[in-house]
Order: structure tokens, then sequence, then C-alpha cells
């Protein structure tokens, strides 16, 4: 009998998804202070975000507790870190944790808050929201309902065949969908001002209801979509609760819906409101979207004799922004993620004028593009990898048009939103970092010549900011004397004009423009100096104008239905974006002059800047005492599993245990059967180092009672075919079977996407025999060290279908193996021992393995091709026991796994996938189909041993399907069925009994929260308890 791997980690699996390889920072300095209610965490250098965020907890923390009437057990962890330029937090409510990263949000698709009261408010609102949900104490996070099935044919040394169903399903202890989730955390609690339905909310809301592309009200319910649709679950969850709270007792209203979730029998959303308002959440759906249509449909229609007539450039993607025209005004550079369906997957692209063409310039862009004074190359930023560390971070890099090569400019310098000055000499950018963005000034390197990329020591000049503030869009006056930009501190954003001094390269504030709440925003300059053209949304939609900074007065040059952003003007030419039903487009105007709007056709918008929230909040907090950071362990998390394994029952439950960084995890499982069978799985990992060292161990118990003839003993006879024959007394030997294997490695990511773990590992199998007459026997019969190194890979192309069908990128493993083993030949009689003494035979080999998977777009839309190949190699001839196989699940599926063994194997897949429902949201309750996908494939492969010969390869092929599904609102599950026919007949002879293989068809099933793919991924191995995170765009 042997440990197959695949079967245990099933339930270890369970607790964490596949993941990228993870950098554990062990560069940070982290220190710890307490408040009344909370533990804050940083590192060092965000003292002002952590002492004010401390203050900001403590003061909506009673507010949100009486809404919800719902206080957490223990202190809530506020942890703090910059490592990265990621605007985003997670409420690990489970845990009592919420993690920030400190850089402050400038979304397209949002409006201008104060980020950090926004986003602290909004994650504790979560805490505090879904905690009141909660079915159950949070220590026991979920249920989890699995299976196991087999393959009837097994090796004689084997007590099961390979697995051919894998099931792990779970009963979460909280269950809403994420519109109910974001629409509450948004909402937060009444008079907090902190997020409001500001200019973005309602153009995104507009937009989506005039296209009559609003999400349903199921859909809403889960993620897993374009960065637009993901948006919307965001904007019409808040836009659907401020409708309930505003038609019903407000926030109270949300705070009895919540707490009637967490009845423990299943109820859902749509059950919960109609029994709190006495209307179905599906009703106040339709009459809200019913109030939308009639609301913008009047709105459209006063507006459309007025609207602007603007030339669009590209309609792929949802992401048309940024536009810089040449000095000349013949080219256009803007950014689009066409093809793509993420925002940060956006590039650069220029179109030309003359031919009317567009034309890839760079990948992976973000932010405005900036020229070179004669238009020769293109200065832009991009997010990537800065330090040993794995730190993302923004940075400069130049491409040039006439070499068409690109060279980095900056290296660790958090650099966006880049301007050149008008001689080409300056480069001027913002730097987000520990909250707060800043004006900073850095030389251009000279181009023509090799130099290395430029970092934060080499600026010429950063601006001195006070706490929170924040600088967009900086951009240079034509005569290189001023700057322009948009800055924002308590509220919305302003344009200030700062002057720049060349004798020391400083920087003075000379004006400033008000946007009186709302959005000023997008600075350009005129070719004169003497007015700048921005976004301005006094409206409530955002329009270009022209604002004169002689007397500030302003000229609306568009009327746009949407709203219209980052305005670049050339010879009498007018270039914006503008967000359209289906995203933002790159707009064009061959000329353009000031428009008039009648105040009949604003109707209520004239008031939208009076209706703005002001609040005069503080902009520092309450300096602390704090300490260096010592391990806290988070409560110790229980997962219950009902498990279903080889026919029998076998209940069980996983232990997770964290510090609060992360930087120790524990993980334990157990589950026993009613024959006294029982796995044991233990895990510990130490990430205070550049790699995570970590432990594992294995130990499984098997039980099986056989019978055999006793020929010392006759107890009757029978009729034979040759006349009487004696029958035997029976006998029996029960055998339990101990199998342990422990493992201790390293593994160290090389990039985000790479990894390589190294372990060495010891066998140890042991059989206890018991015979009737109460005699045992007890044989190690396998034992022996292992040593094992693997490079793994995930270069999957990120997008909505990379799960069910990847069309591009690829994923891949290499693996070298050292064994050395012992296997059990003989047993002697005394000798050195006394009793019984095993005799091994010597096993030692090495083993190369690979694998990889490469995908491939199909010229059908949605269609595409997959191409597996993996392979082993043995360089020595070894006992059957250590042989690799190349049948079953993950390779040859026509075949039974252990019909193809041997010391060497080779398979192939080819797998062609195509849409049946492309996009759905059908609720079965506690489930929603989202996608089916259908395949056809064939497995083209063979394991032998020695020299190939004149053997032939194996061939099968077959069909499956695919489905999608998120069960109970928002934990992802993937079903997949495939069947296949083996195309070649063999036989396969094993003591002396033949067995046949082939023209047979066979099924798989697995139910996972990923499909199942036999290609390891990194990071594979469990490393952290899956509690629900919510992430803050």
């Amino acid at each position: 009998m042997r440990i197959w791997i695949v079967a245990l980690l099933l339930s270890a699996a369970t607790l964490s998804f596949a993941q990228t390889a993870e950098f554990n920072r062990p560069n940070l300095i982290w220190r710890t202070f307490e408040t009344k209610n909370f533990i804050i965490h940083y590192t060092e250098g965000l003292e002002e975000v952590a002492y004010l965020a401390a203050d900001i907890a403590e003061e909506i923390h009673e507010p949100l507790c009486e809404v919800y009437d719902y206080r957490p057990d223990t202190k809530v962890s506020l942890i703090f870190s910059d490592e990265d330029d990621i605007a985003n937090a997670g409420s690990y409510f489970q845990s009592n944790k919420i993690k920030f990263f400190a850089t402050s949000m400038a979304w397209d698709f949002r409006g201008t808050q104060n980020w950090l009261r926004n986003v602290v408010t909004h994650e504790y609102t979560h805490m505090i929201q879904l905690g009141a949900t909660r079915k159950w104490t949070r220590r026991f996070p979920a249920f989890y309902v699995q299976a196991l099935g087999y393959e009837p044919e097994r090796r004689p040394d084997v007590l099961y065949g390979y697995p051919n169903t894998l099931i792990s399903w779970p009963l979460p202890s909280v269950t809403i969908p994420a519109w109910f989730a974001e629409g509450t955390a948004q909402y937060q609690f009444d008079g907090s001002g902190y997020d409001f339905w500001d200019s973005h909310r309602d153009m995104l809301l507009r937009q989506a209801t005039l296209a009559n592309r609003l999400l349903s009200f199921e859909d809403m319910g889960f993620f897993g979509k374009t960065s637009l649709e993901s948006e919307g679950v965001y904007n019409q969850g808040f836009a659907l609760v401020r409708y309930i709270a505003d038609h019903s007792e407000g926030a109270e209203t949300l705070g009895k819906i919540s707490r009637k979730m967490a009845n423990p029998l299943p109820v859902t959303l749509n059950d919960a409101i109609g029994s709190v308002t006495g209307k179905p959440g599906v009703d106040w759906y339709r009459e809200w979207k019913n109030d939308l249509e009639q609301r913008y449909g009047a709105e459209r229609a006063a507006l459309e004799p007025y609207l602007t007539q603007a030339d669009t450039l590209d309609k792929k993607g949802f992401v048309g922004a940024y536009p810089r025209w040449s000095h000349d005004g013949t080219r256009l550079l803007f950014i689009s993620n066409a093809g793509r369906e993420y925002f940060g997957q956006s590039s650069l692209y220029l179109y030309t004028v003359a031919t009317d063409s567009i034309v890839l310039i760079a990948g992976a862009v973000q932010g405005t593009p900036a020229w070179m004074p004669n238009d020769s190359g293109v200065v832009f930023a991009r997010r990537s990898t800065a330090n040993p560390h794995g730190a993302l971070l923004h940075d400069l890099y130049y491409y040039d048009f006439a070499k068409k090569h690109e060279r980095r400019l900056s290296k660790g310098l958090r650099a966006e939103s880049v301007d050149v000055s008008p001689d080409g000499q300056l480069l001027l950018f913002t730097i987000n970092e520990s909250g707060k963005r800043e004006i900073a000034l850095a030389r251009m390197p000279d181009v023509s010549r090799k130099s290395k990329p430029f970092k934060a020591e080499d600026l010429l000049t950063r601006l001195p900011s006070v706490p929170h503030e924040q600088y967009y869009l900086p951009r240079w006056s034509p005569d290189g004397n001023r700057i322009a930009v948009a800055h924002h501190q308590r509220g919305g954003r302003d344009i200030r004009i700062f002057a720049y001094n060349r004798t020391d390269n400083s920087l003075s504030l000379e004006d400033e423009f008000s946007g009186n709440g709302g959005e000023l925003r997008d600075p350009s300059w005129s070719a004169d100096g003497r007015s700048l053209y921005v976004s301005y949304d006094e409206s409530g939609i955002a329009n270009i104008y022209r604002l004169n900074l002689d007397d500030e007065s302003k000229e609306q040059l568009t009327v746009v239905l949407g709203s219209a952003f980052y305005p670049a003007v050339t010879s009498g030419k007018l270039a914006y974006s503008e967000f359209c039903g289906d995203g933002f487009r790159i707009c064009v105007l061959d000329s353009f002059a000031p428009v008039r709007v009648p105040r009949s056709a604003l109707d209520d918008r004239l008031n939208y800047l009076a209706r703005v929230p002001r609040k005069d909040v503080a902009l520092t907090g309450t300096p602390r005492s704090s300490e260096p950071y010592r391990p806290r362990f988070e409560s110790l998390y229980w997962f219950p599993r009902i498990a279903f394994d080889y026919n029998t029952f076998k209940p069980g439950t996983y232990l997770v245990l964290n510090d609060v960084l992360d930087k120790m995890t524990f993980i334990g499982g157990a589950a026993v059967n009613q024959k006294r069978e029982y796995d044991l799985y233990g895990l510990v990992e130490y990430k205070q180092f550049y790699p995570t060292i970590f432990a594992e161990y294995f130990n499984v118990q098997r039980r099986l009672t056989s019978f055999f003839a006793d020929s010392s003993r006759i107890i009757g006879e029978e009729d034979g075919p040759v006349g009487l024959e004696p029958i035997f007394d029976q006998y029996r030997i029960r055998y339990r079977y101990n199998l342990n294997e422990i493992s201790v490695g390293l593994g160290v990511p090389l990039t985000v996407n790479m990894n390589v773990k190294t372990r060495a590992t010891y066998d140890q199998y042991v059989a206890h025999n018991r015979f009737d007459d109460e005699s045992s026997v007890s044989l190690t019969y396998f034992r022996g060290w292992s040593w094992k190194t693997g490079l793994y890979m995930d270069a999957r192309r990120p997008g909505i279908l990379t799960d069910i069908s990847p069309a591009a990128g690829y994923r891949g493993y290499v693996e070298f193996t050292r064994a050395n083993h012992d296997f059990i030949k003989d047993i002697e009689i005394g000798g050195d021992a006394i009793g019984l003494r095993e005799i091994y035979d010597p096993n030692n080999y090495n083993l190369l393995e690979f694998g990889v998977e490469r995908y491939f777009k199909s010229p059908i839309k949605s269609h595409a091709a997959e191409l597996r190949l993996r392979g082993g190699y043995m360089d020595s001839n070894v006992d059957p026991f250590f042989h690799q196989y190349a049948g079953g699940l993950p390779g040859m599926r026509g075949y039974s796994f252990y019909s193809l063994g041997g010391t060497r194997t080779a398979v192939g897949t080819l797998t062609y996938r195509f849409p049946i429902i492309k996009r759905a949201a059908l609720p079965i309750w506690p489930i929603s189909l989202n996608r089916v996908y259908g395949s056809v494939f064939t497995d083209v492969g063979d394991a032998w041993v020695g020299d190939y010969g004149d053997r032939s390869p194996k061939k099968d092929i077959g069909a499956g399907l695919r489905f999608a599904l998120h069960s109970f609102y928002s934990y992802p599950t993937a079903v997949s069925f495939d069947v296949a026919y083996g195309l070649d007949k063999f036989d396969v002879v094993e003591d002396d009994v033949r067995t046949g293989y082939g023209d047979e068809v066979r099924y798989y099933l697995t139910i996972l929260f990923d499909f199942y793919t036999p290609i390891i991924p990194p990071a594979r191995h469990p490393s952290s308890c899956a509690c629900s995170h919510c992430s803050h765009n």
C-alpha cells in the first residue's frame, strides 16, 4: 500500500486556493500599539497612517456596532503595510483582522474621497456587518462535505484504485451576496459621510441603466467578472442598499436584514429582506430598476438635443483614457485594455491621424504617457518588480519610436502620472507613498547612452506635503515655468498652480482654483499658457471646461451623457475620454467652442455641489507609543469534515492556527471511519525569513481482513470434477497498515509567478498482521529517504475565463528527485535480532519529472485549445512498487491509472474547449450557475521500462463538461465531468492475473474550488485559513 498524496491533499487544498509565489518580506520592521478596541500593526514609516487610522477606527466603532447589534469578541487587528503599489484592503472577518495597503486610491471608476477614512470605515463595516450575519461561532468558519471515489482496478500492493472522483464543497457560516456586503460597506452608517453617492457613482449607474447593462439581481451576488462589471457589483449594491434604506427605516433596516441572515437554517437574502421589510429582495430590485429607468430616461431626453457629437477612436475593451497629442498634432497616445478584461491590463497605443490607424506601443502601462519635445519617444509608468523582496512598484520607462526599443528609467521610485518639460531636460511626476501623493522632479536621463535607472536619492525636488495630501496629473506649462496639478486633501479635487524656480529646482504655490467640493481635475495647458482645459462635475456630470487663469471664469466645451475626463488640445482639436454605456472611449472633436445648456435640461443637477458632504475632519492622528511586533496568534479555527471515502463514512476536522501577520501557520487534519481507519495530517510554515520553511506530516492507517484455506484442517467433503474433494477450514488474517511520511523543506519565490521548492522526506510503511490465534507480526515493508527539488510556474494570462477555459499563457513544473529507498524482499528468523527480521532490497534512483500546459486562443470567439505534456524518467530499474503511472485522472483517461506503469512515462493531451452557456446567473439555491463549457480531447502516451522498442503509444478520445458555479453567493465552485474511451486494447499480468484494458468507457468527476489539473501550480501546499476576503478596489 502506498500514500497517494492527491487523495490526502483533497482536504488540505480546501483550506487554500491556488496562488502565485508569495514573498515573505523579511526586510519589513513591524511595530504594534493598542487602543480600547483595536490592535494596530504597521511597518516603520507608516506612523502617520497608523495613528490616524486608530482614531478613525475608535470613532466609527460604536456607531457601527449599534447599527448591527454586534461586537467582535476580541480586539480587532488593523494591519498596515506599504511595500507594494496596491490600493486595496481586505477584511478577514473570521479572524478579526483587517489588512490595508497604505497606498492611496486613484481609481478611474471612483470619485475622490478621503481615502483613509473611507477605506477604514468600509472594511470595518464589513467586519461588523458580516459578523452580525454569522450563523455560528467564528471558530467554525465552515463545514466541508467531501467524497472520494476510486477506480476498481488496483495493484496487488495497493488497497484501493486511484481516485476518479474528488469532491469538496463548503457549508459556510456566512452566506451574503457580494452586492449587499459591498452596498452596506459603502453605505456605512447614517451620518458617516466618508463615502457618498458622487458623480462617478451616478455616471456608472446612469450609463449601465440607459445601455440596458444593469447586472441582474442574481448576477450582483458574486464577482468573477470584468473590472467594469465587478465595479457594477459595488456600485449597484451601494445604490440598491441606499434605495432600500431610504424607503424603510434607514440603517436600522440593514441591521435587521443582517441579523435575519444569522439564522442557522438556510435562508436567502431575498427571503431575509422580505421577512424584514414585507417585500422580497427581487421585488425591491424591480422597483428600484424601474425608478432608475424612468429617472435616467428623462435626463437623457432632456440632454439629448445638446449632446456633443464626437468621433470615437476605438471601441475595443472598456478602457480608453489619458489621451496625449504629439507636439505636431499628427499622433495621439492613449491607453486601452483592448482584448483584455481587467483595467490593470491596459496597454499604450498610438493613433495616427493621417492613416487613421492604431498600433500597440507598450504593454502593462498605467496612467498618462508623456511625449518627448521632438516627439521622438514617450515616457510612461509601469508597475514592475523593484527589489529582491518582490515589491511591485510603479517606475518610469522610455520608448524610442525610431529604434522601437524600451528602457527602464527609474527603479523603486513609485512614480506615476509623468510629464516631460518643454526642453526635455526634466521629468515631472507624482510619488504615491505612505498614504499620500507628492510632486517630484528628476533629470531626464540621456537615452542615447546606457545608464543605471535613477532612484529616490537622485531626485531634484520632492515637494513636502501635509499628511494624506494627494496630487494628481501634474503638467508643465508651455514655457516650462509653471506646473498645473489636481489636488485633494479633504474632499473632491482642486487645481493648483506652482511656479518653478530653475535656480534651485524648487516649487512654490502660485494660485489655487477650488472645485467647491466637486472634482475640478485633469488640467491641460492651452498653447498660450493663459488657460487650462479641465474636467469638472459641477452639474453632477463631468464635462470638459476651459478655465481662464486670469479671471477664473469657466467655459463648458462638451455636453455628454456619461462623463468626460483627461482633455488634450492641439491645433483646435480636442481629445478626451468619455464614459459611455460600455466603458471609457477616446473621443476627438476636430473643432470646439463654448456650449450652453438650458437650466431646464439640467433639472435638479444644478444643486449637485450643494449635496456633496463636507466634513471638517482631522488630518493627523494621536501619537502613541509602540513596541516591536511579537507574534500574536489568532483563535484556533475548526473546519469540520463530513466525508465519504471508499464507501465508508469518515468524519473529521481540520484545524488552522495563524499568527496575525501570517508569519507562522499551523494546519492539522484528522478523520476516522467505522473501521477505525484514520488519516492524520499536519503542516507548519514559518515565513520570517526570505524562504518559507515548512514541515509536513502524514499518518494513514488502513485495515483489511482476508480469509485463506487451511489445508491442515478438513471439515468436510464435497463433490468435485473427479469425485469427492475435501473442504478445508479457513483462517483469517487481519492486516493493519500504518503509513508515515514526514517532510521538511524550503520554498523560495523567484518572481511573482515562479517559485522553487526543495524538501527532504522520510517514509516508513509498517504492516501489522494479526492471526486467528491472536498471534501477530509487524513488518516495516518500506522505508527510505528522498530529496526533491522543483521549479513551478503559473504564467496564465489573467481573465474571467482563466479557470474554466484559459486562452493564453502557460503553467508548468519540473522536479528532480533523488531517492534512497528500501523495500522488503524477504524475512528471516533469528540472526542478530530476536524473532523476525526484514531483508530489504535497495531501490535507489534519480527521477526527473515535468509537466506543462500551453493555452491557445481559437479564431472562434470564446473558444480555446490546450496542449498538455507530462513525462517522467527514472534512471534505475526498481520494484514496481516505485513505478510511475500514466493512466487515470492525471494522465490517459481512457485507461486505468495502474494499467500504464513503468520507470518512464510520457503523456500528451490536446483539448479543445467551447462555450455552451457563456454567461449566466441561474439561481439553484444554494448555487448559482455562471458558465458551462464543453470540451473534446485526446490523450496519447505510455509508460514503460527500459527501451521503448517497437511498442505503440496508447490513445484515447473523450469529451467533458465544465460548470463554473458559485455556492452560497461567494464560494467559487468548479465542477468537471469527463468521459473517455480507450482506443487500444492490451493486457497487464500481475501475480499471474491477466487484466484487459481499453475498448471501454471511463468517467471522472471533480467538484472543487478550482478545476482539477495535474500540472502543479506554485505554492500549492495550504498556507492560510480560507476566510472570506473582501477587496476594496
